[in-house]
């Protein structure tokens, strides 16, 4: 490989590397917001249906679906994960109790935070592992380009 076609493809390298890393800096930014907070962040991932940042508008949005197909009801409402009923056991959204409402909020909310802090915690990893694979090739690439200017620049 010719003196110039060297340099051409290691300072390619090096440049390619940098937007790499700085593309991917921005994502780990964008995870580490979404982990601070993952109920506003679902809201950025396309959710469709109530809102869950509020119960009182969960409630109002559950009132106002009349007509709407009805969301599953969480029947046991554990501490960590409540469980929802299935397809065939379910009310009008007008119909339900507070308390009813209250545990269908709190599933849904859990639900979201889960899918969130997976996505967020996916995505922190894969481009924090990115930055390290783009930066050891800009590392290597970089020194060999200098020692390969050093060597020719004594020839």
């Amino acid at each position: 490989m010719s003196n110039r076609a060297a340099q051409v493809y290691g300072y390619a390298v090096c440049f390619i590397t940098v937007v790499t890393m700085l593309i991917a800096i921005k994502q780990v930014v964008d995870a580490a917001f979404d982990l601070s907070n993952p109920i506003r962040a679902e809201s950025g991932y396309g959710r469709m249906g109530r809102t869950i940042t509020n119960f009182e508008l969960y409630k109002v949005d559950a009132k106002n679906q009349r007509g709407a197909p009805s969301p599953p009801i969480a029947v046991s409402s554990g501490p960590d994960k409540p469980q929802v009923a299935p397809a065939g056991i379910r009310a009008a959204a007008d119909t339900l109790s507070d308390a009813e409402l209250r545990r269908l909020y709190d599933a849904e909310r859990a639900e979201a935070v889960d899918n969130v802090h997976f996505r967020a915690t996916r995505s922190l990893v894969g481009n924090l592992l990115l930055i390290l694979v783009a930066g050891s090739l800009f590392w290597v690439h970089w020194r060999w380009l200098r020692t390969r200017g050093d060597h020719h620049a004594s020839a």
